[in-house]
């Protein structure tokens, strides 16, 4: 019969532990890095991706509509759903 050397769960769970902490700072490192994208985005007067669906505004659309924030697509549908909403005795616009 052989006699078996205790298993070190101390150590293995410290490893684990600093494994764990190593993914946390990853991922908030990763995190932080998309907001502070997502704040360089927002501070451009013209941005290159529409706000509404994500998708990139054609630099032609760019420089013919300066500080636009939406594709054509998207703005053609907010004019829509705003022209819907307005009161029948709305005659200031």
């Amino acid at each position: 019969m052989r006699h078996l050397e205790p298993l070190d769960t101390d150590n293995n769970l410290e490893e684990a532990e600093i494994a764990q902490i190593n993914n946390l700072q990853r991922n908030s490192m990763a995190v932080n890095e998309l907001r502070q994208q997502l704040e360089r985005q927002r501070a451009q007067p013209s941005a290159e991706f529409c706000e509404e669906c994500g998708e990139d505004i054609p630099q032609a659309r760019r420089e013919a509509v300066p500080g636009v924030q939406f594709c054509i697509y998207c703005q053609s549908k907010m004019e829509k759903l705003r022209a819907n909403y307005r009161r029948p005795d709305d005659s200031s616009e």
